[in-house]
C-alpha cells in the first residue's frame, strides 16, 4: 500500500501541467521543429512527467510494510499494594512483596507482545511508570521499589482510578487493570465501586487478586523477629469490583497460589480479537528523483547541443 505524507501538495499538479501546456516546446529536445510523432510527442510529454514526478516526490509517497509486535493486543495496568502489611510472610520464606514482584516479572515476561502501565499504592497512588512496551525496564522498576512506612495505608479506589485514567486513551483492543493487594480500603476519597464505575463505563476489565489469607501471618518488627498479626481483608469488595467489570476476582493465600492466580488471569487475557497489523512507512521519494533526474537529462543535454545554433524559424514563431 502506499500512502503520501504531504497529499496536498498534488494541488500543484494542475498548475504546473497548465504552465508547461502552454509552452510545449520552449523545453523541446530536438534542435528543430520535430518532424516524427515520436518526436514531438517526447517534446511535449517529458516536461510534464518530470513535472509529475517532482511533485509526487515533494508529496512524500511512502510504502507500508507490516512490523511486528508494535500494536499491543492488551494494555495492562498493574496496581501494587505497597502498603506496610507487603511484608507478611504466608510460607515463611518469602514475604508478599516480594513474591508479588518476582511473579509479576514471570507474567509481564509471558505478555511480551503486551503493554503495562504500573501504579503503587499506599495511602497515595503513584505512577511509576506509564504504558510501556519496554519490558526490561519494567522489571529493573520492580527490582527496584522498596516498601516504606511513612504515609502508610490501603487506598485501593484511589490506586484503581489512577490506573483507569493511564488506560482511559488506550487504543489497545483490550484493557485490563490487575489489582493485588493484602488488605482492606481504610485510605483515600474514591472508593473501590467508584473506580470500578468509571472502568465499566470506558470498558475496562478489573481483575483482583486478595494476598494472602483471612488469618494471622507472620509480621518483621523493628529489632528483628516477627510477631503473628492479623490484617483487616475485603474479599467482598474484590469480588464486586471484578465482576462490575466482567473481571475475575481471586485469592492467594501464598506465593504458590498468587502464581497460579496470576498465570489463570494469563489464560483469560489471550484475546482472539483480530488485530490490524502495524505498519511503518519506507519513503519512495529517492526514486522518483532518480527518475526525474533520467527525464531532466535529456532536457538538460539538448539546449547544450543547441548553444550557438540559429533559432528555428518554428521556435522564432512560437514566441
Amino acid at each position: 500500500m502506499i500512502d503520501l505524507r504531504h497529499p496536498w501538495i498534488l494541488l500543484l499538479l494542475p498548475v504546473a501541467f497548465w504552465a508547461l501546456h502552454r509552452v510545449p516546446y520552449r523545453w523541446g529536445i530536438p534542435r528543430e521543429a520535430p518532424r516524427r510523432a515520436l518526436g514531438r510527442l517526447l517534446a511535449r510529454t517529458l516536461p510534464s512527467l518530470l513535472a509529475l514526478l517532482l511533485v509526487l516526490a515533494a508529496a512524500g509517497p511512502e510504502r507500508r510494510v507490516v512490523v511486528k509486535g508494535l500494536v499491543p493486543v492488551v494494555d495492562f495496568a498493574v496496581v501494587l499494594d505497597g502498603s506496610s502489611s507487603m511484608q507478611a510472610l504466608d510460607d515463611g520464606k518469602e514475604n508478599r512483596w516480594d513474591a508479588a514482584r518476582r511473579i509479576l516479572r514471570t507474567f509481564i515476561l509471558r505478555r511480551n507482545s503486551d503493554r503495562f502501565a504500573l501504579v503503587l499504592f499506599s495511602a497515595h497512588p503513584a505512577t511509576l511508570s506509564p504504558l510501556t512496551a519496554d519490558h526490561a525496564r519494567l522489571w529493573r522498576t520492580l527490582e527496584q521499589l522498596e516498601l516504606s512506612s511513612r504515609d502508610d495505608g490501603t487506598a485501593i479506589g484511589s490506586g484503581l482510578m489512577t490506573a483507569v485514567r493511564r488506560l482511559q486513551d488506550s487504543p489497545a483492543r483490550s484493557r485490563v487493570i490487575l489489582l493485588l493487594t493484602d488488605g482492606a480500603q481504610n485510605r483515600g476519597r474514591v472508593t473501590p465501586a467508584e473506580a470500578a464505575a468509571e472502568a465499566r463505563r470506558l470498558g475496562i476489565r478489573i481483575h483482583t487478586v486478595a494476598i494472602g489469607g483471612s488469618g494471622e501471618a507472620l509480621y518483621p518488627i523493628d529489632g528483628g523477629g516477627f510477631a503473628r498479626l492479623k490484617v483487616d481483608t475485603d474479599p467482598a469488595t474484590l469480588k464486586e469490583v471484578a465482576h462490575a467489570t466482567g473481571g475475575e476476582a481471586l485469592t492467594a493465600d501464598d506465593p504458590a497460589g498468587l502464581e497460579r492466580s496470576l498465570a489463570a488471569i494469563d489464560k483469560l487475557e489471550r484475546t482472539a480479537l483480530p488485530v490490524d497489523p502495524p505498519t511503518e512507512g519506507r519513503p519512495l521519494a529517492r526514486w522518483l528523483l532518480l527518475a526525474a533526474a533520467l527525464v531532466a537529462l535529456p532536457l538538460i543535454l539538448d539546449p547544450a547541443r543547441k548553444r550557438g545554433a540559429r533559432v528555428p524559424d518554428w521556435l522564432r514563431d512560437a514566441r
